[in-house]
């Protein structure tokens, strides 16, 4: 690489940096993932109830040079599910729903519904089928008409059930649609006014919520499947009222710092409901959350992973760490950005990973190679 393109993508490395930085191993694991392009967005890490690092990097806006900040809004993808189980569990506190009640109490149709619990869907074991399986519900997610509940429900409530309800898990976005559905039924709100109701306005959370795509806000995020100092691609913000109560919900660093110290301090479910949420069924999945080990220490976590974006959210209320992740681009990496900094956070070994080098070859062996090639079977 040349020093001049080098020079333009640290440079863009460090857009919309802000905060005072107070862990170094934390910025320099942050700063690799900017400068391999995997990382664009916002950064908040909590340590001991105060915040320890808050960063942001790149464009919200690469056309207009508009820089994230933590008060830029993305899409979350499937940390929405932590929302729904939240709602879910809160119903169940006040006596409106019981985690036993099955899912044909409140729609009287759906098929097998009587042997399906709610505690199936929180838990992702009701062997529902998976409706991102359904090329037809895949091409429609960049759709800009609503879908009714039933046009949903349609893309997977007639496919057989995969395995006997609470056998087996199987990641449902499927399942946690069926929650929304069923908060609905219990609250008489729609989804997104009983999530505003029972998490977002109890916390102040005033960024949140459902419909990226029709959002109106200066804050908004552009989303890119790839953006970089040479190179960018953007993508078209996926239909929530398909994507639903599995990961159509939205937010920015800020809010979800909010939500964070509204978790730690029990402020929407007593400590013993979340106790039980964080306890691990099939999978090592609980009630809207994973519970996952990292260096040995038990962490509670979720991600969201959608074309264009990508969140990630850590608690370990026994060390009293948070961290949230907010990306504008597709990426498979912030989940493990976001273990490594609890790992650096905790002292534990970590690997920052390191651009790729490009190698040359002699024209005389890159001639070796040109030819008319032939490729037999699908591709």
């Amino acid at each position: 690489m040349n020093k001049p393109l080098l020079a333009s993508i640290l440079a863009f490395a460090s857009l919309g940096a802000t905060a005072q930085v107070t862990t170094p191993a934390v910025d320099s694991l942050v700063k690799a993932y900017v400068a391999i392009n995997k990382f664009n967005g916002t950064a908040v890490v909590v340590r001991e109830g105060k915040i320890r690092y808050q960063k942001s990097y790149g464009y919200q806006n690469a056309t207009a040079k508009r820089l994230n900040a933590p008060t830029s809004i993305f899409p979350i993808g499937s940390l929405t599910k932590s929302f729904t189980a939240l709602v879910v569990l809160k119903l169940a506190e006040e006596h409106k729903l019981s985690l036993d009640n099955s899912v044909s109490q409140y729609i009287p149709d759906y098929p097998r519904g009587k042997d399906i619990q709610i505690r199936h869907l929180l838990t992702n074991t009701s062997g529902i089928y998976e409706k991102f399986r359904n090329r037809q519900f895949y091409e429609q997610l960049t759709s800009t008409r609503a879908f009714s509940t039933a046009e949903r429900l349609a893309f997977f409530q007639q496919e057989p059930l995969d395995f006997e309800p609470g056998t087996k898990f199987s990641y449902s976005n499927s399942g946690f649609d069926l929650l929304g559905l069923i908060i609905e039924q219990v609250t008489g709100r729609s989804y997104a006014e009983a999530v505003r109701t029972y998490i977002l306005s109890p916390l102040h959370m005033t960024h949140t919520g459902l419909g990226f795509a029709e959002l109106q806000d200066a804050h908004k995020t552009k989303l890119y499947a790839y953006l970089s100092a040479t190179k960018t691609v953007e993508v078209q913000p996926w239909n929530a009222s398909l994507t639903y109560s599995s990961g159509g919900l939205y937010s920015s660093a800020e809010d979800l710092l909010k939500f964070y110290y509204g978790l730690s301090s029990f402020q929407i479910i007593s400590p013993e409901t979340f106790a039980q949420a964080t306890t691990p069924f099939l999978g090592g999945y609980g009630y809207g959350w994973y519970i996952d080990q990292v260096q040995g220490e038990r962490v509670i976590d979720h991600g969201g992973n959608i074309e264009g974006a990508t969140s990630y959210f850590l608690l370990m209320p026994e060390h009293r760490i948070g961290i949230i992740l907010l990306n504008n681009i597709t990426s498979t990496s912030l989940e493990k950005l976001g273990t490594s900094l609890y790992a650096a956070l905790r002292n534990k070994p970590y690997r920052v990973p390191q651009p790729k080098k490009a190698i040359y070859l002699p024209e005389a062996i890159l001639a070796q190679y040109v030819g008319t090639f032939e490729v037999s079977g699908p591709v």
